[in-house]
């Protein structure tokens, strides 16, 4: 090498001593080279850009369908989860209702068969049963009411109730009286002294939870499962008679243990290889688990590299001009998917599309789909879908938070009971569409009459509470008397006489938490049913005056 060589070319230096070039070896930092240099020296070597930029595309397209199918998947997960949990809120509502029941607390076992077999109509259910503490059976909606019945045999897990006094859902067990898979839900009935006397539990077959995985919009080939806390299947969308009672597969009974959701590879109960989604109830320990097959992305993927090599040639000559293109599509579009995915992240408005690529706004979409799903999930988790009022999870919610600031400001709140006086009469005489109309004019009624910083909610059928917050006693009766009035009025197209009657409790006269102050005001109510309907009344407290 010589010295004008050496001088001429970055990077070698001359030694002093010899006159000879020696070459620089220390390190520099690395060297970050951008999507479009990359795919230009690619273009100007002439080494197959097209096919370069096609295996690349085919790539992103691979990325992005997988990526879509797991945001559809974990978004179904979690509006059939949503769906399903509140069916389970609706009969253990319906539990709660029969286990308070007078018939009940008398002792009137008779008469009780008979509210429960009539309750069977209008619940998702398959039986009501009524157990003691010596796990015997004492009443079966299955079975005449004199009928013997089993002395044991039913799930370990309802006798905690005895215990705990709380709510249990069962995983599968065969029932000891009809020998099927079965589940229960399970209640506490206590006897007038408060102990618990009785579990009052409701039977759910696998193939009511498989009806109502076939009303689910699930592609042909996708598959939805319903997981109890053991991992065995209670529900499937597809070859239920088959596998429910199964244990789910390894992989997915695993996963399940270690969160709530997630995703994950697996196969299904016929070795079909999918992308499964699944999600854990907060509630209830059960899970719904969703699977796409793998064979749809991957046929595509094949596809769209055997028509690489026909395309090749010609993506040659326009190289340069498609290598500039197709990176400013592909950056304007992963841009887009970052804003978007962070958006949704935080809960801010997503931005509008701002991509070229057919793929990315298949997957831009699906963000904006996941982002109003969760949305709709999330309104009808906590409000009832008739009224658009807050629905019972939302407003127990509501009033442990104001019974929390109540209690550390020293405040008062009330809480008002309400039930509709001739609902019943409407229904069976002007039809259910009219008390569907009767209830929504009810619902705008009371929201009219209230503050804006109260809360109304529907509880169920024809029954209503009402959350008043820093509200004393004579501000509660004064609401209540002017929604008396109001609910009162006559209602266009409805020719019966409908009024309220109130039941009030206030904070803290007539209890310091949820549960004393909807006894209270539910029992207010019951004495304002007796005192002729059409009334409010107080709950009994140091202040109480009886009907107002």
């Amino acid at each position: 090498m010589g010295i004008e060589q050496a001088e001429g070319r970055p990077g070698n230096a001359v030694d002093p001593m010899t006159g000879t070039g020696r070459l620089a070896l220390a390190p520099g930092p690395p060297r970050h080279i951008s999507l479009r240099a990359s795919l230009i020296m690619l273009v100007l070597a002439c080494i197959l850009p097209g096919l370069a930029i096609s295996s690349y595309l085919v790539f992103v397209n691979y990325q992005l369908e997988k990526a879509k199918i797991v945001s559809q998947t974990e978004a179904l997960a979690g509006q059939i989860l949503v769906e399903l949990d509140r069916e389970l809120a609706v009969m253990e509502s319906g539990l709660h209702v029969l286990a308070t029941s007078e018939q009940l607390r008398n002792g009137d076992l008779r008469r009780f068969h008979q509210i429960a077999r009539a309750a069977l109509k209008s619940q998702t259910a398959y039986n009501y049963v009524l157990i003691d503490r010596q796990g015997r059976q004492v009443l079966n909606t299955l079975r005449h009411v004199d009928a013997p019945l089993p002395e044991s045999g039913n799930p370990p897990q309802l006798a905690t109730i005895f215990e705990t006094g709380q709510t249990v859902l069962t995983d599968l067990f065969r029932g000891p009286l009809t020998n099927e898979p079965i589940m229960a839900m399970g209640v506490p009935v206590h006897d007038k002294g408060g102990q618990v006397i009785y579990t009052l539990n409701v039977g759910i077959l696998p193939r009511q939870l498989n009806a109502l995985l076939q009303h689910q919009p699930l592609p042909a080939d996708w598959l939805v499962a319903i997981i109890d806390g053991s991992g065995t299947i209670i529900g499937r969308s597809r070859e239920a008679e088959r596998f429910v009672g199964e244990k789910a597969v390894a992989e997915l009974r695993a996963a399940l243990k270690s969160g709530r959701h997630g995703s994950l590879t697996s196969q299904t109960k016929e070795g079909i290889p999918v992308a499964t989604a699944y999600a854990r109830s907060a509630l209830w320990n059960w899970s719904v688990a969703i699977g796409a097959p793998k064979s749809a992305t991957r046929d595509e993927m094949v596809r769209l590299f055997a028509g690489i090599g026909t395309t090749a040639l010609a993506l040659i000559a326009v190289g340069t001009w498609l290598a500039v293109c197709i990176t400013r599509r592909v950056v304007s579009s992963v841009h887009y998917l970052n804003d978007a995915a962070l958006a949704l992240r935080d809960g801010k408005p997503l931005p509008p599309p701002a991509v070229q690529l057919y793929e990315a706004e298949a997957v831009g979409q699906a963000i904006a789909q996941a982002s109003h799903l969760m949305a709709r999930v999330h309104h009808r988790a906590y409000h009832d879908p008739l009224t658009e009022l807050a629905n019972r999870a939302l407003f127990y919610e509501l009033v442990q938070h104001q019974l929390a600031v109540a209690e550390r400001e020293g405040g008062q709140l009330s809480i008002l009971a309400i039930d509709l006086d001739n609902f019943k009469v409407v229904n069976d005489e002007e039809g259910h569409a009219a008390g569907d109309r009767l209830l929504e004019a009810v619902a705008r009624r009371i929201e009219s009459t209230i503050r804006a910083s109260d809360a109304a909610a529907r509880m169920g059928g024809d029954e209503f509470s009402i959350l008043l917050v820093d509200a004393d006693q004579a501000s509660a009766q004064e609401t209540a008397q002017r929604l008396v009035l109001e609910l009162a009025k006559p209602y266009e197209g409805i020719a019966t006489g409908v009024s309220a009657s109130i039941g009030i409790a206030v904070y803290p006269a007539a209890g310091r938490d949820l549960g004393e102050l909807l006894e209270q005001a539910d029992r207010a109510l019951y004495a304002a049913k007796r005192a002729g309907r059409n009334t409010c009344t107080l709950a009994d407290c140091p202040e109480a005056a009886g009907p107002t």
